[in-house]
């Protein structure tokens, strides 16, 4: 399992209806709310890979995978 950070860089009024769509599509994810903007995530690593590559949203290794 690999967790990442997700930070929705469109309109923050948007960023709700954006994970909305991200929950529907990605289903085995575990998403937990940091802020209004921003998640963590957790999910297998070919989850994780394509939640990387979503237009508007930027991302970042947890702290676990950084240090590997």
């Amino acid at each position: 399992m690999t967790t990442l950070t997700l930070t929705f860089d469109g309109p923050p009024s948007q960023a709700r209806k954006a994970l909305g769509g991200l929950l529907q599509r990605y289903r085995s994810a575990y998403f937990v709310e940091r802020s209004s903007n921003e998640y963590a995530v957790t999910a297998d690593e070919l989850t994780a890979a394509e939640l990387a590559r979503q237009p508007q949203w930027s991302t970042r290794l947890g702290q676990e995978q950084a240090r590997r």
